[in-house]
């Protein structure tokens, strides 16, 4: 299968979601070539979730195009519905939320040119905000119910994602598009966000334009370049990045005008076949203007030190900056393979270590991030159940001096 028809956009922003049964991939593996022009429809329950969001389940959909000339498939629609739920003050909550319909076109020129195309709707209700910085200061281990909302906010957001991928030979591709977001905030007051709203100075003040509705878009350009063997659960090869996203904003409407450089670097090498699998990874991201707050835990849509794909262990939305470092390595094997009907399967577990900080703003700020190398980390394993070549469930478990008390993740596909 050629690399260029393989790639996809992620499925969900926060990916802290994983099937609970045999789903019906709709790939199709070289020995099952169709004769001739099909549709397959594929529906599986989902259950799931991760320490920072809950847990909780829902449900995903595909109709797929299959025609021997096109590779994987000629169309495909996707739609997904999930929600977390969680325990806390005597009621449960619901901080979660996350809908989308998801259509990809890998042959709009065939070979050369793919679509995606992807409207969704997400509402994370308790995000967390302990100030700006790498050095910024969480709460006692067991705050009261008080303490724990002053520290948090909401945010709900609607987007839509266009984006066009084009193959250049040799393993590059290049890729642009655009992210439409409209953002509504909910914020207690008193809180935190609210008081550096009022109190910070200098170029961070202007992360804090608006608390009111708002809307962000993001134009997106980037070159790849992609020698994995695999998609799913790659073994060997590289998949590198430079990615450049602008906010042409400065009004009422699009109040941030801001960038942002995003730098990625992978490696996958498999020193002894089917045992060790050695998968690293290294991220160089930075914003520049005047980026929302909300948006400097974040990179590549998903939280960087914390979270399901950031440093593991680390909470998600725990530390805030313009600049951010992180790396990840891990060491994967498979124990057994099965195969049920015409399906295969393989069971691996993986160690791991992650590492990362932030740095507030481009000037020097010893008050936020404060003067020595502050590298925020984890470590942790997991385990990986892989049905054919296309979905892996991954189940990770992380302590760090960050962790209350551990971080566990069920999810969707490998970190990276």
């Amino acid at each position: 299968m050629d690399a260029a028809h393989r790639r996809a956009i992620p499925r969900r922003r926060l990916g802290v979601f994983a099937a609970v049964v045999v789903m019906t991939t709709s790939a199709v593996r070289a020995e099952e070539e169709p004769v001739l022009p099909r549709t397959e429809l594929g529906a599986v329950p989902v259950l799931g979730g991760d320490s920072d969001v809950g847990f909780g389940g829902g449900a995903l959909a595909s109709l797929t195009w299959l025609e021997p000339r096109f590779r994987p498939y000629r169309r495909r629609l996707e739609v997904g519905g999930i929600a977390t739920f969680k325990h806390r003050f005597d009621e449960w909550e619901v901080p979660y939320q996350d809908y989308y319909f998801l259509w990809t076109d890998p042959h709009l020129i065939r070979n050369r040119l793919r679509l995606d195309f992807r409207p969704s709707f997400t509402d994370e209700a308790h995000q967390l905000y302990y100030g700006i910085g790498n050095a910024s200061v969480a709460p006692p281990r067991a705050p009261d119910g008080e303490t724990i909302r002053y520290f948090q906010y909401g945010r709900m957001h609607p987007t839509l994602l266009a984006r066009i991928r084009a193959a250049l030979g040799g393993g590059f591709y290049a890729l642009t598009g655009v992210r439409l977001t409209l953002n509504h905030l909910d914020i207690h007051a008193p809180s935190k966000v609210l008081f550096d709203a009022s109190s910070i100075t200098g170029s961070l003040q202007s992360s804090f334009l608006t608390v009111a509705d708002h809307a962000v878009a993001l134009f997106e350009y980037a070159l790849v370049y992609d020698t994995r063997d695999d998609e799913t659960a790659p073994q060997k090869g590289a998949h590198h990045q430079l990615k450049v996203r602008l906010s042409p904003g400065g009004n009422a409407t699009f109040p941030y005008r801001y960038g942002q450089l995003n730098m990625m670097a992978r490696f996958y090498a498999t020193p002894v076949p089917r045992w060790l699998t050695v998968a690293m990874r290294v991220v160089g991201d930075a914003q520049f203007g005047d980026p929302p707050f909300y948006e400097l835990a974040r990179f590549e849509d998903t939280f960087a030190i914390g979270g399901v794909r950031g440093v593991r262990g680390v909470p998600a939305q725990r530390y805030y900056g313009k600049i951010k470092a992180l790396g990840n390595l891990e060491a994967r094997t498979n124990l057994f393979f099965l195969r049920i009907g015409q399906r295969d399967y393989a069971f691996g577990l993986v160690a791991f270590v992650d590492a990362g900080r932030v740095w507030a703003d481009w000037a020097y700020h010893p008050e936020l991030d404060g003067t020595g190398i502050g590298l925020k980390w984890g470590v942790g394993g997991g385990i990986r159940f892989q049905q054919g070549t296309a979905f892996v469930v991954r189940g990770d478990v992380a302590w760090s001096p960050d962790a209350r008390p551990i971080g566990a993740y069920f999810t969707i596909g490998q970190i990276f």
